[in-house]
């Protein structure tokens, strides 16, 4: 057993969790673990490798980003593109793909998602934001940009973005049990309960993908813990997996590139991904990428030390109002590094 572990067990049995399944990776070793319950009420289900988890926002990296680099691999578009010349509904003209991926567009974080309950009517409401800053002078974090990108990849592609999700990246990543709108519910861990949903299972969490219809470019995506590894060791291997090429090392490269500086919380953005000192493992500088999601999960890349962090749980089951899991998450993912590096130094 890791030493981690016992301060994951302990933000169980102290309620802050239900559950964890994580996925460390160092150098070509790769352990899995999973602790604790995936359901707590009305009664307690205990939680497997094989649970299922509604990952939220990481959803923008792990199918959104990944296909947006895929066509700019193949030239098929540029980063540079006009987003108007792909969605001609879309007011701005000087917004580009690049803007969107960057969260520097100018558009704002979010919309009001009380009363959308059709796909047609989210779609007037993000097609009629206005812009609340100029574009490229600041960074927000912009579920409405993602929201766009996902419509600009179903233009590109002539398919449904569920669709292109499972052929350019499911598929060719073998993430089996990875998909939108999961039919195997009962293996999916519960996020919120709330009055007007009941207990949200194999349902996505985000209400504004649910009036999408549970396909968005910012969040859907249900996935298990062993399908995100290969992502994962995607990216640790420079694009490439079971010896084939899925992107080339240049668009990984460019992942792990700072392009934007995000004053307002002090740290750098490549294409969506946090680069450098980050939310996910703390007191590290240097070539790392990381993200997180609002029900719980979340990634971190080392390249240096090839080290790669991967943390799933459902941190707002039963209620949102839980937040003592933020601050213990980076505390659990640095004594995961840190004991690796100790390892690695003892070696």
């Amino acid at each position: 057993m890791f030493k981690f572990e016992e301060e994951i067990a302990k933000s169980i049995n102290l309620g802050i969790i239900p559950g964890l399944n994580y996925c460390v990776i160092n150098s070509n070793e790769m352990f899995f673990g999973s602790l604790g319950n995936k359901q707590t009420c009305p009664f307690s289900i205990s939680n497997s490798i094989d649970t299922i988890y509604d990952i939220a926002s990481l959803s923008k990296v792990v199918v959104t980003v990944t296909i947006i680099s895929k066509l700019i691999d193949k030239a098929s578009i540029s980063i540079n593109d006009k987003v108007s010349k792909y969605l001609p509904r879309f007011k701005y003209d000087d917004i580009t793909i690049f803007d969107l991926l960057t969260h520097t567009s100018g558009l704002p974080s979010d919309y009001n998602s009380k009363e959308i309950i059709s796909k047609a009517l989210a779609l007037d409401k993000v097609y009629s934001c206005d812009k609340e800053y100029e574009t490229g002078s600041k960074v927000l974090y912009s579920d409405i940009g993602f929201i766009l990108l996902g419509e600009l990849i179903e233009k590109v592609y002539n398919k449904s973005l569920d669709v292109v999700a499972m052929e350019e990246v499911f598929i060719p990543l073998e993430m089996n049990n990875t998909c939108y709108n999961p039919f195997k519910k009962d293996k999916c861990a519960p996020t919120e309960i709330t009055i007007d949903r009941g207990m949200v299972k194999g349902i996505v969490h985000d209400e504004k993908a649910c009036s999408l219809g549970g396909v968005a470019g910012h969040a859907g995506v249900f996935t298990d813990i062993v399908d995100l590894s290969h992502f994962v060791s995607m990216i640790m291997n420079n694009g490439v997996y079971n010896n084939k090429k899925f992107l080339s090392k240049d668009i990984i490269d460019l992942w792990f590139k700072p392009l934007v500086y995000d004053k307002s919380a002090d740290r750098y953005r490549s294409l969506c991904w946090i680069v450098g000192l980050n939310n996910v493992v703390i007191n590290k500088n240097g070539n790392i990428i990381s993200f997180s999601g609002f029900t719980g999960p979340s990634i971190s890349i080392d390249r240096d030390n090839n080290i790669s962090i991967i943390l799933l749980t459902n941190r707002i089951h039963p209620s949102r109002n839980n937040k003592k899991y933020v601050p213990i998450r980076l505390s659990i993912s640095d004594d995961i590094y840190n004991e690796l590096v100790k390892n690695k130094s003892r070696n």
